[in-house]
């Protein structure tokens, strides 16, 4: 019983570490983010909106099939393009942005927004491709 008084903070952490472990799902928001796989899913048979947060330089360089750009600067400003009862999948390179994206989204009252989990580049590392919009690659051949 000693044991237990003198080592309490101890045990508590020691449970609340293994009930985390035991329900990864307990420490991502709800609708935090999808991989890329789960990403596609929700595209193909979900009619996602495709929302890509980058620049519009970054933008050109490619992106998901049918993505809209608006930059994350932008995106309160053209709210009212999004439809609300459609889920929405936002994406950047890394995933950072598209994060501040959602809590915007959220604070505006959108509920099923999406970020691509590691972004572009977690993407391109599942060997799955990205468009580069059509006047891109007449530049590139010139």
């Amino acid at each position: 019983m000693d044991f237990i008084t003198e080592n309490i903070l101890l045990i508590v952490c020691f449970v609340l570490s293994a009930v985390m472990l035991a329900f990864p799902s307990l420490t991502k928001g709800k609708n935090a983010g999808k991989n890329p796989a789960e990403a596609t899913i929700l595209v193909n048979h979900q009619n996602a909106q495709v929302i890509d947060v980058r620049n519009a330089d970054e933008f050109k360089h490619g992106s998901l099939a049918n993505a809209v750009n608006i930059p994350c600067d932008n995106l309160i400003n053209r709210i009212d393009s999004l439809d609300k009862s459609r889920p929405i999948l936002l994406i950047d390179q890394t995933g950072r942005r598209a994060q501040t994206a959602l809590k915007q989204l959220k604070s505006k009252g959108f509920v099923n927004v999406y970020t691509l989990e590691g972004g572009l580049v977690a993407w391109q590392e599942a060997k799955l491709p990205l468009v580069v919009l059509e006047s891109n690659r007449k530049k590139r051949k010139h």
